[in-house]
């Protein structure tokens, strides 16, 4: 999620480049080379390598011992349980987002606990995560009425999925849904009729923050969406409708072809002109909401938006060969590629995989894989890539990169990219810390802007239970049994047997 990283020291070297590759009607420039490591010169083999199924109990352990060290960061009021957002600084309740949250707080925490409990069968995750959903149940009020807190501030992100309240609400509905308990069930649709009735009139339709990108309004579309399935109602449906409307309206015709959006106002400290195209902040992850609206109403306008916004993003992507990746931030870090979630292939991919799921255009399965191999290519985990450096998180780092590939692996049945998700959870696992006893947890430079600042938080999108929960999903893909809870803002089959 950093959006006020500067990675000067850290530029991939536009040295040694090859040449055009003419893979869209707009030339694209060549990936630089990434160092690649002589042991990785391509794709994986198609078959498992012979550690990973030795590594798969490591995977569940060591997600065993991340739940432990959250546990022990765990607090109790009137209200049931919460945890700390970063035990190393116990006077510190919240960080990146409020402290009910799903990015650094506690609603990403019961989820892990939810998925801990089903991988092990182990009812006490499952009782730490119902003691966690009344804390939730009994504090999302706290949320309602407020600005975001943190990184994400401003009026109406503290609605959002992340950092607000459509994602405590879908923590709530999850855990009612695992439990068998109505009650949180009930919570979680009062707050999501909160969402509902703060739609504002702006434009041609609503918003709540204004800022459309999947950090703001976009997400709150995709919960709107979860939320009409599961509670049976239309009017969620359109509000969502309403709002992707307003979102069109914030279009901007890109100069290579395609729209574009700005998924955020201007940050401080950032050039004016700054852009981010990938997931989280930009045009990758606002042409997903469309494509979601368009498949749940079936108005092609909404798909056709979406469809202009994948051909800016292959306008601007850097290709070598069979391999793409998408420039962090224009028009001052067009060299530097995160790998992660918030602005790298892990969330951008999804993009091109539920375009293809619509359309069945073989372009999108093409440029799915393409960014797919931007990542295997990077010649990470072993390298530690400008974009990727000491970062492990589902935001921004390894969890992410785990993920995508499961999730690939889930959609498509290729043992290589099962392989690769295998391979970063073995480096992953290799990186967590225990030496207090109290359980695994891992140490990062989060922002990257200060290297030297490392932390180790608890939560989801930025924590243990991320991580945590990145290795429980590698960990039954091995077993054959893979199941996880998606956010809504996920595409990938969330199940897959052997």
């Amino acid at each position: 999620m950093p959006m006020q990283d500067h990675h000067d020291a850290l530029r991939i070297s536009r040295r040694g480049f090859l040449g055009s590759s003419a893979l869209t009607a707009a030339a694209a420039p060549i990936l630089a080379a990434w160092s690649i490591p002589s042991s990785f010169a391509g794709p994986l083999a198609d078959t498992r390598s012979d550690a990973a199924a030795g590594a798969n109990s490591e995977f569940l352990q060591s997600a065993i011992s991340a739940a432990r060290w959250i546990r022990s960061a765990e607090r109790q009021d009137a209200n049931g349980i919460y945890w700390l957002p970063e035990p190393d600084h116990p006077e510190k309740l919240r960080t990146v987002s409020a402290p009910n949250t799903i990015y650094s707080g506690s609603a990403g925490t019961v989820l892990f606990f939810l998925q801990l409990a089903h991988a092990t069968g182990d009812g006490a995750y499952l009782d730490t995560a119902r003691r966690g959903a009344d804390h939730l149940a009994a504090s999302w009020r706290d949320l309602a009425d407020k600005p975001g807190d943190g990184l994400l501030s401003g009026p109406g992100l503290n609605l959002s999925l992340y950092g607000g309240l459509a994602g405590l609400a879908f923590a709530l509905n999850e855990t009612g849904k695992a439990t068998g308990n109505d009650d949180y069930r009930r919570a979680a649709k009062e707050a999501t009729e909160y969402i509902q009735e703060a739609a504002k009139p702006a434009g041609a339709g609503l918003e709540w923050s204004g800022a459309p990108g999947v950090a703001a309004d976009g997400a709150i579309v995709l919960y709107l969406l979860y939320a009409a399935d599961e509670f049976g109602e239309h009017r969620y449906l359109t509000t969502a409708q309403r709002a992707a409307d307003r979102i069109l309206q914030r279009a901007d015709t890109a100069p290579k072809g395609g729209l574009s959006w700005r998924g955020f106002p201007p940050f401080p400290g950032l050039p004016k002109d700054a852009y981010f195209p990938n997931f989280e902040g930009g045009t990758a992850g606002v042409a997903y909401v469309l494509a979601r609206v368009s498949r749940a109403i079936n108005d092609p306008k909404y798909l056709d938006a979406a469809r202009k916004g994948a051909l800016h993003l292959q306008s601007i992507a850097t290709v070598r060969g069979d391999a793409a990746l998408i420039p962090y931030r224009f028009p001052d870090l067009t060299d530097v590629y995160y790998l992660g979630f918030c602005h790298g292939p892990a969330g951008t991919a999804r993009t091109f995989y539920e375009l293809h799921r619509l359309t069945r255009d073989p372009d999108y399965q093409q440029w799915t894989d393409r960014l797919a191999q931007g990542v295997l290519q990077s010649g990470i985990p072993e390298a530690q890539t400008a974009g990727y450096w000491n970062v492990v998180c589902q935001c921004c780092g390894s969890a992410a990169v785990v993920d995508l590939f499961v999730g690939l692996w889930a959609a498509s049945g290729r043992p290589d990219y099962l392989a690769f998700a295998q391979r970063v959870a073995r480096q992953l696992v290799s990186r967590g810390s225990n030496l207090d006893g109290k359980g695994t947890r891992w140490y990062q430079a989060w922002t990257r802007v200060k290297p030297w600042e490392v932390s180790a938080e608890t939560g989801y999108s930025i924590g243990a239970a991320g991580v945590g929960a990145a290795l429980l999903h590698v960990h039954l893909a091995t077993q054959g049994k893979y199941a996880a809870v998606h956010l809504p803002d996920n595409p990938f089959p969330n199940l897959r047997q052997a």
